[in-house]
């Protein structure tokens, strides 16, 4: 896995690298513009299986480098769900190139069974047009609070009719890595 995303870090900077003869110029909007990603989350807690994650950020581009925005996310898979609540701050560092890598940062909290502290680092390249419109692909690393819950792994009737449950707290960790596509508009 280590190699997998290291191999796909260095791919998306070598196609930044080769982009920058191209003779187009990107656009990079002042003012107001908007995020959609998806992404397949690995989590570092082996219990826990692959979840899907999608996300919408808000914001504004100050100018021709720094994005600044707040959003709203959804992670789940068949066994749970997370919604973070974050701010957002990218920085472009190749503005005027049609291939520009960035780094991202989100920092918030997230509600679930219980809430918890949020944080998301990425490193990406966005492929964007003349227009205000853009395609990124990103590796990123995402922090979660643990996660505890009550898990019910005895419940039933006794004799007389009463329901009854048996119950352990577990403790899990949503932290994880992912590759994140996303649209901006």
């Amino acid at each position: 896995m280590k190699k997998t995303v290291l191999t796909f870090v260095m791919a998306l900077f070598a196609i930044a690298a080769f982009a920058q003869n191209e003779e187009n110029k990107s656009y990079i909007p002042n003012g107001y513009q908007g995020f959609l990603e998806e992404s397949n989350c690995w989590h570092f807690d082996k219990e826990m299986p692959a979840t899907i994650q999608l996300s919408t950020t808000h914001g504004f581009y100050f100018n021709d480098h720094i994005y600044a925005g707040i959003g709203v996310g959804l992670e789940f898979n068949a066994d749970y769900f997370l919604m973070p609540f974050y701010t957002n701050v990218r920085y472009v560092f190749l503005n005027n190139k049609a291939v520009s890598p960035f780094i991202s940062m989100r920092l918030g909290s997230f509600v679930s069974d219980n809430m918890g502290a949020y944080g998301d680092l990425a490193l990406g390249v966005r492929f964007s047009s003349k227009k205000d419109f853009a395609v990124s692909v990103m590796v990123a690393g995402t922090y979660y609070d643990n996660l505890h819950y009550n898990y019910y792994y005895n419940e039933y009737y006794d004799e007389h009719g009463e329901w009854h449950y048996e119950y352990a707290e577990k403790n899990i960790s949503p932290s994880g890595i992912s590759l994140r596509v996303g649209i901006e508009w």
